[in-house]
This record gives structure tokens, sequence and C-alpha cells, in this order.
């Protein structure tokens, strides 16, 4: 059994090394999203995605589809990087934004999602509701977050009563355009109005309009484990498909 949990584990690690290669190689409209603070605005409609990021902390697979007009749909594989991009968590979300942020020039949305570590624990729920506002003559936009999550602690399998700690999150971003070609990138959140933390960084158009790529760091002011560190990520995300 052991062996199997190994061999799965092992060949999880190679997917998430090929999902980086194959996201240099293949090319479409792209959005690299690794910040914490979440944008008003979902996949392409009748496609999907793949995302990925490498991180100094942790690191993320999250294939999603957009099934229909508004609605995101995605999963994917968390890894911790400090132990050889070893698989911890699983996560299931949804993200449902009516509007369109590009051409209202403002978007209002719910996002949920579903955390579990590979032994199928349920180990956290969160629910945000993002907003978003483009400003500048629409060649930056600024992101607003409010939400809740919910973390199950209860480590003693001879407890039954579940054991959750509650966190009210928050965040703000601003994603400035210099060129075509480069965007800043910053933020700052927290749990509780504690634990605070920023990132900002630089998002890198490779092949305008089809590849980008997303180069951050964060760090808590009091110098949090949990906080983001080092990350580079990309996003893939072709046209309409169906």
């Amino acid at each position: 059994m052991l062996k199997s949990k190994n061999s799965i584990k092992k060949y999880l690690k190679i997917i998430a090394l090929l999902a980086v290669f194959i996201l240099v190689i293949l090319h479409q409209n792209s959005n690299a999203q690794q910040m914490f603070v979440d944008d008003a605005a979902v996949t392409t409609t009748n496609s999907f995605q793949l995302e990925t990021w490498y991180g100094s902390r942790e690191s993320w697979f999250l294939p999603a589809v957009s099934p229909v007009l508004g609605l995101e749909i995605g999963t994917g594989i968390g890894f911790d990087s400090r132990e050889g991009l070893e698989p911890t968590n699983w996560i299931f979300e949804m993200k449902f934004v009516p509007g369109d942020l590009e051409k209202n020039g403002w978007a209002l949305g719910v996002a949920a999602g579903l955390l579990y570590d590979f032994d199928g624990n349920f180990e956290e729920f969160f629910l945000m509701v993002p907003f978003s506002r483009m400003i500048f003559g629409d060649t930056s936009q600024l992101h607003f977050n409010l939400g809740l999550d919910a973390i199950y602690e209860n480590n003693n399998e001879m407890e039954t009563d579940p054991d959750w700690s509650y966190d009210v999150i928050k965040g703000i971003r601003g994603d400035f355009g210099l060129t075509d070609r480069f965007t800043i990138l910053s933020e700052i959140a927290a749990a509780n109005f504690d634990n605070i933390f920023f990132q900002g960084g630089l998002r890198i158009s490779v092949l305008p309009g089809l590849l980008e790529m997303d180069i951050t760091y964060g760090e808590g002011f009091r110098r949090m484990e949990t906080a983001p560190g080092f990350n580079i990520g990309l996003t893939f995300t072709p046209d309409s498909l169906w």
C-alpha cells in the first residue's frame, strides 16, 4: 500500500514538471494567476484553462473549465516545494462572475472552494466575493476580496466533534500596465486583520496576447511561514472550443 502511494506521488511530481514544460510550448490568450487576491473574471467561455506555478514554499497545478458564460469550475493539486514537490492537497473550486470586466469596466462575483489532503480528509472551505474595476483608461485594474476561510483543525481521529477555526480574509490588488508587454503586480492581504502580508512582482507578456508569465515575491510584515515567498507561474487559456 505504501509503495503504491509513493508511486502515485512520483507520477504527480512528473505531471507537475511536465505541465510547466507544456505551458511554455502551448500558446493562446492567457493570464497567469498566482496572486492571493483573485480577480472578478473567469476563463474563456466554452473552453478550459491550465494554470501552474512553482513557489519556494508551495506549488500548484490547477486546470479549470468554463462550460457556460460566467461560470468557472476548477480542480488541482498542491505540492510542498520544500519537500521535493511532495503532493499535499487537492482542491475543488467554483467561481461565478455574471458581468464582463473589460466590457463594463467593473465586475462582481463569488467564489468557493473545498480543500482535501491526499488521504481524502476534508481540511478547509472558503467563500470569497471578488470585485474588480478598470482604472487609468482601462490600462490597469484594481481587485478587492472579502471572504471567509473555515479550517478543520481536529487531528485526533478518536474525536467525533469537528474543531473549526474561522478567518475573515480580505485583500486589495493592483495590476498596473506599463506597456503592452509588462505589468506591475502588487497586493496586500490579511486574515482577521492580522497576519498581514504583501506580494509584488512583474507580469511579462512573453507572446503578446498569447502567453504570459508572472514572477512574484511575497512576505509577511512579521515574516510568516505561510506567506507566498518566491513564485513563477504560467497559464494557458485557449479560445472557445465548442
